[in-house]
């Protein structure tokens, strides 16, 4: 499914088909606007995962590099041995 304008009218387009937007029935406006609604959270949580999965590799980079200091370098104030 997809939209787009011509001669100035929305335009859904279904299985290769064109449907004129104004011309649908109130629930096919609705459905319409539910499924845009949903292409653009799904754009916004894939850019969002995406965001998530940057900031745990840059976690994970700055972790191994902790770790793989020699012990005197590490910064272990306020850590207790047990």
């Amino acid at each position: 499914m997809s939209t787009e304008v011509t001669k100035d009218e929305p335009v859904l387009v279904l299985d290769d088909k064109k449907y004129v937007i104004s011309e649908l029935s109130d629930l096919a406006k609705y459905l319409v606007s539910n499924l845009n609604n949903l292409q653009m959270k799904i754009q916004n949580n894939t850019m969002e995962a995406d965001q998530l999965r940057v900031a745990q590799e840059g976690l994970t980079a700055k972790l191994k590099e902790e770790v793989e200091k020699e012990p005197e370098e590490a910064d272990i104030s306020g850590i207790e041995e047990e």
